[in-house]
C-alpha cells in the first residue's frame, strides 16, 4: 500500500467503518488495476478498487456517499456467494471436462458432437441466467445492508436519497462521450443488466418504512441510550 493510499479519504473511511464493526476487521481494501470500478470480493475477503475509477467518480463525493459505497460492497462480501463468479465459467469447465472424451475424438460416435454442443449451449444459457438473476438479488441485499448501517449508525434519515444520487451520478458519468462503453462495475444500472435505479431506491425506502413500523422492544431498567431501537456497535 502506498503512502498516498494510506492518507486517502477512502482508506480513512474504510478504517472508520472497521472500527465501528460495520466492515469486518479482517477485510482488506485493495488497489487493483484489473478491477473495473469498486467491487467486494467474497472469495478473496477484500474490497478491490481501481484508482482511476475512484479519482474520476468518487473522490469528490461526500463522506456519507463513500461510506455507503464501501458498506454496499461489504454487503456483497458478507451476504454474497463466493461461488457466484464461477457460474460464467461453467461452459469452459464443461469443455475442459469432456474435450478429451473418446466419443468426441475422430472415429467416435457421429451423434456425440451435436449432443455435446447442445449440452454446452444449455449450460451456458442457464449459467448466465442464474448468474444475472443472482447478481440482481445481491444488489438489493447489499443496498439494504448499507442503508441500514447508514441509518442506524450515522442517523441518515433517507439512505435512498444517497443511493439515488450516487447511481445517477455514476450513470451520467458513464454516458459522457469520452466514457462510452465503460461499465462502472457493480453500480451500473440498466434494466437489462442491473436493477433500475428507481427499483433499487424504492426497495431501500420500503425496507426502511417496514422497519419503522415494527414496535421497538424496550427493556426495563436498561440504559436509556440503548432504548432507541438501533443496534449498538462495539
Amino acid at each position: 500500500m502506498s503512502i498516498a493510499d494510506c492518507n486517502s479519504r477512502l482508506y480513512r473511511i474504510f478504517w472508520e467503518l472497521q472500527e465501528k464493526g460495520l466492515i469486518d476487521r479482517r477485510r482488506r481494501l485493495v488497489r487493483c488495476p484489473f478491477t473495473v470500478s469498486l467491487r467486494g470480493c467474497p472469495a478473496l475477503n477484500c474490497i478491490r478498487y481501481r484508482h482511476s475509477f475512484y479519482e474520476r467518480n468518487l473522490s469528490g463525493a461526500s463522506d456519507d456517499t463513500l461510506r455507503f459505497v464501501l458498506l454496499h460492497e461489504e454487503g456483497h462480501v458478507r451476504k454474497g456467494s463466493p461461488f457466484l463468479s464461477v457460474l460464467p465459467a461453467l461452459p469452459i469447465l464443461l469443455c475442459l471436462a469432456f474435450l478429451g472424451h473418446p466419443s468426441l475424438q475422430a472415429g467416435g460416435s457421429p451423434a456425440a458432437k451435436p449432443v455435446f454442443i447442445a449440452l454446452l449451449l444449455l449450460t451456458a444459457f442457464f449459467a448466465y441466467r442464474t448468474y444475472y438473476h443472482r447478481m440482481c438479488d445481491e444488489e438489493f441485499i447489499a443496498d439494504r445492508y448499507a442503508a441500514d448501517a447508514m441509518r442506524c449508525c450515522y442517523r441518515v434519515r433517507d439512505p435512498g436519497a444517497l443511493l439515488q444520487n450516487l447511481l445517477s451520478t455514476l450513470l451520467a458519468g458513464a454516458s459522457l462521450p469520452h466514457r462510452k462503453g465503460v461499465i462502472p462495475g457493480i453500480f451500473h444500472s440498466k434494466p437489462d443488466y442491473r436493477p433500475s435505479i428507481s427499483e433499487r431506491v424504492q426497495r431501500v425506502r420500503a425496507a426502511i418504512d417496514s422497519s419503522d413500523r415494527k414496535p421497538v422492544v424496550r427493556r426495563t431498567g436498561s440504559n436509556p441510550s440503548t432504548e432507541t431501537g438501533y443496534p449498538v456497535m462495539r
